[in-house]
């Protein structure tokens, strides 16, 4: 049985469940105050690897997400609050 397997065994969501939150800055934006897209990916990754470990109690990485799509700018001086979860476990993998 893997060890993503193991820490799985009788965990509520919730025991994954985490929030990150984050002031966006000057350095996180281009010139017109608008923050990288890029800059968002990383915190969203972050957020789903802070509830994994949480999860499995283990390092993990991320091999690929579905999708991102972004419907309005995030501007300087916006905070942003990510909210991450695990939904699935596998054998090999956690959602």
């Amino acid at each position: 049985m893997s060890q993503a397997a193991r820490a799985s065994e009788g965990k509520p969501v919730s025991a994954s469940r985490i929030t990150l939150s984050q002031l966006m800055q000057p350095q996180h934006a281009n010139s017109r105050g608008d923050v990288h897209g890029g800059w968002i990916m990383k915190l969203v990754d972050e957020a789903g690897a802070l509830a994994a470990m949480r999860h499995a109690q283990c390092r993990v990485v991320t091999v690929a997400i579905d999708q991102m799509t972004f419907h309005s700018p995030i501007r300087i001086g916006d905070l942003v609050t990510l909210e991450a979860e695990v939904s699935y476990v596998g054998s090999t993998s956690i959602e």
